[in-house]
């Protein structure tokens, strides 16, 4: 379900973005200012262009949102404290802890409102420190960094 709500709004926000771009050549005169103009076959475009905009929809979130393992050794409560401070360090703040499993989701609500709301990022507790689970070009920074603090300790 989460995938599927994640699917539509990506289509929701292609479709507008790309209309704010047209809207901005037309207005520039780049492109003419109806659709037999802007476009080769003119309205039956439309179709076209949705079915491609879903597309890319429908694979996004397969491919920005992910697993990761961070190697986080050490018991829970003696890293819990550096896990937050590396997550506040990112803009991040805790907003959910549950036993020895975290939430944190980002501080800045114009940063949540330009990704749409999927800023979650989850630490699951695993044997050898953390699953974390969210977009994946965070998780790859926040592993980092968790690994690069809690090696130098």
């Amino acid at each position: 379900m989460k995938y599927l709500i994640r699917s539509i709004k990506y289509f929701a926000y292609l479709a507008i973005i790309l209309c704010i771009f047209i809207v901005i050549l037309s207005l520039f005169g780049v492109v003419g200012s109806t659709l037999d103009d802007i476009f080769k076959d003119g309205a039956d475009s439309l179709w076209k262009i949705a079915v491609i905009i879903a597309i890319f929809a429908a694979i996004y979130p397969n491919l920005g949102f992910g697993r990761r393992k961070a190697f986080v050794p050490g018991a829970y409560d003696e890293i819990r404290l550096g896990v937050v401070d590396v997550m506040h360090d990112r803009g991040y703040v805790l907003e959910d802890e549950n036993g020895e499993n975290l939430k944190f989701r980002i501080q800045s609500p114009v940063m949540r409102l330009t990704r749409m709301f999927e800023d979650r990022i989850t630490f699951t507790r695993a044997a050898t420190g953390f699953e974390l689970e969210g977009p994946v070009k965070d998780l790859v920074r926040i592993v980092s960094a968790l690994e690069t603090r809690f090696r130098q300790e």
